[in-house]
């Protein structure tokens, strides 16, 4: 069951609490830590998205058309809609050989408001480039001619892309190319995978450290890990998670966040995956819970810990700028397997 994890605080007192639950996992699948229940199942969302991308660099397709580590951070992004993101995917959708009506993922605005605006004052409309999920589909794409498939119903559980990348999520989070999975539609169109927590932690450790992966694939998760670590600015976007979270830790972690507040981020150097759920489903408070996480489990030396430690605390302000509150983790992390 969720526990309270971070308290939202007005004045003296709590005005609400937002609950979590949290795995901590090492690349062999041992339970290090956790908040909650570890096991608890929710859909992956675009915390899946570095798994999505693996399929392009393990067909070749990556080889293929030529992409450098930022363009790979640009088929595992939410992007924010911000100008030099959407050149980067325009570029791929380029040398690939599709437009934006290829894609199935729908056009909405930008989540970046100063690019937002700018749209309007240029009366543009958005296109399918403009969503966030743009880069993830150009790569399914990208994968589909590597395939020698059809672009056509790429979205489509039984595609050869979407088989391609139901295999290596398989492989990543249960160890097998065969496990069942359970599978819905995410707000882009494509499959969303629905496992427990403690395998999604798994996975992101074994995709920083990819112990038990075939070398091909572990090679090729290593080099989208590493593309999303270096490029956080891509993955996400002005000031989001992924980028306040490299930042603090001085970029040595990768990260990535998924719709209704799911959190999913690996630390290379312990060979360690961390997954977070807001019980509720709002992501308010989910950059203070990542950060505490990190900074509780000591990896990291005394500055990155403060600067984490900082981003874990935040203070709030009325319209008129005086300090009226704070939003202050309240959990502690337990050691070790859970104990039924």
């Amino acid at each position: 069951m969720a526990e309270p994890a971070v308290e939202i605080r007005r004045g003296d007192h709590v005005e609400s609490v937002a609950r979590a639950d949290v795995a901590v996992v090492d690349s062999t699948g041992r339970l290090t830590a956790f908040v909650g229940d570890p096991d608890r199942p929710t859909y992956w969302r675009s915390s899946a998205k570095p798994f999505q991308a693996i399929p392009v660099v393990v067909s070749g397709a990556a080889e293929q058309f030529g992409l450098m580590p930022d363009e790979l951070a640009a088929i595992a992004s939410s992007h924010n809609g911000e100008p030099e993101q959407l050149a980067r995917v325009h570029g791929l959708m380029e040398r690939i050989g599709v437009t934006p009506d290829d894609l199935v993922c729908g056009a909405h605005w930008p989540s970046d408001h100063e690019s937002r605006d700018a749209m309007i004052r240029a009366v543009e409309a958005p296109s399918a480039l403009h969503n966030n999920c743009s880069g993830k589909h150009t790569g399914m794409l990208a994968l589909a001619r590597r395939l020698g498939a059809p672009t056509a119903g790429y979205h489509e559980p039984e595609h050869p892309v979407q088989l391609a990348i139901a295999r290596i999520v398989s492989l990543y989070a249960y160890g097998s190319e065969r496990a069942r999975l359970t599978t819905a539609i995410d707000g882009c169109g494509v499959p969303t995978f629905y496992l427990p927590l403690s395998r999604m932690a798994w996975a992101f450790a074994r995709l920083v450290d990819p112990r038990g992966i075939p070398e091909a694939e572990g090679r090729a998760g290593q080099v989208v890990a590493e593309a999303m670590r270096l490029h956080p600015e891509v993955v996400g976007g002005r000031d989001t998670i992924e980028v306040r979270l490299a930042r603090a830790s001085g970029s040595r972690l990768m990260s990535k966040e998924g719709a209704e507040a799911v959190l999913c981020l690996g630390i290379p150097e312990r060979g360690i995956g961390v997954a977070i759920k807001m019980d509720d489903g709002n992501p308010r408070t989910l950059p203070n819970v990542a950060a505490a996480v990190v900074a509780l489990l000591g990896i990291f030396d005394d500055e990155k810990n403060g600067r984490l430690l900082d981003m874990a605390r935040t203070v709030t302000y009325n319209v008129a700028g005086r300090e009226v509150g704070e939003v202050l983790p309240v959990f502690r992390l337990t050691r070790g397997q859970v104990t039924h």
